[in-house]
């Protein structure tokens, strides 16, 4: 059993993906996905279990669906321990904090996004974006919406998502509040929909998950 588990949770690539598209298999579920819907995780040197958000630090990787539910399962089941084939010891509040990691680098992006001028802030922006085709993705706050995020959805055909707060939206952008946003076409708005779309799986129980708008 442990060698199956282990075998399926490496950093090898999943058999038969799609052309083009990067899978692995998550170690709760033992389905393959592409990566960009998991979170990767090492084993650090005191045998703790360290999410790699960026898929960048060293070592040997096993691979979990980016949802709440299947961080906890692996954490109180020990299947960590499994698929590292040795010992592994997950924080008691390892989702909660991939969910912190998950909202900052949003907001992080959001603030390049904003900086690369890539941003449109406020519902008249944002409506005459979608009016002239100019928007690829669209942000509403998750703790305001109302009327005009119905709206605007309405009006949106792509892919919308209700996860950060007015808060978070702001401290992204600078100010105290916002509401509603949305960013150019560009590989910024692919980098931010692949950390909003993990982020909902954090989220789920308070936060609609991302939505396709549809034209009027």
């Amino acid at each position: 059993m442990m060698e199956t588990v282990a075998a399926a949770a490496t950093d090898e690539p999943a058999e038969r993906a799609p052309e083009g598209v990067s899978e692995r298999r998550c170690i709760v579920t033992r389905e393959s996905a592409p990566r960009a819907g998991l979170v990767r995780f090492v084993l650090g040197p005191d045998g703790a279990v360290v999410p790699d958000l960026a898929e960048t630090l060293p070592g040997r990787g096993v691979w979990v669906g980016a949802e709440r539910n299947l961080v906890e399962t692996a954490r109180s089941k020990n299947i960590f321990a499994h698929a590292f084939r040795a010992p592994a010891r997950p924080p008691a509040d390892i989702a909660v904090r991939i969910e912190r990691l998950l909202a900052a680098r949003c907001v992080a992006l959001i603030g390049f996004a904003r900086r690369a001028d890539q941003i449109l802030v406020g519902r008249d922006q944002v409506r005459g974006a979608i009016g002239a085709g100019e928007a690829a993705l669209l942000l509403a706050a998750a703790d305001s919406e109302g009327r005009d995020s119905a709206d605007l959805a309405a009006r949106f055909g792509g892919e919308r998502f209700a996860v950060l707060t007015s808060a978070e939206l702001g401290a992204a952008l600078g100010r105290e509040g916002v509401v509603h946003l949305a960013l150019k076409p560009g590989r910024l708005a692919e980098s931010l929909a692949r950390e909003l779309r993990r982020l909902a799986g954090f989220r789920a129980e308070t936060s609609p998950a991302p939505v396709r708008g549809h034209r009027q």
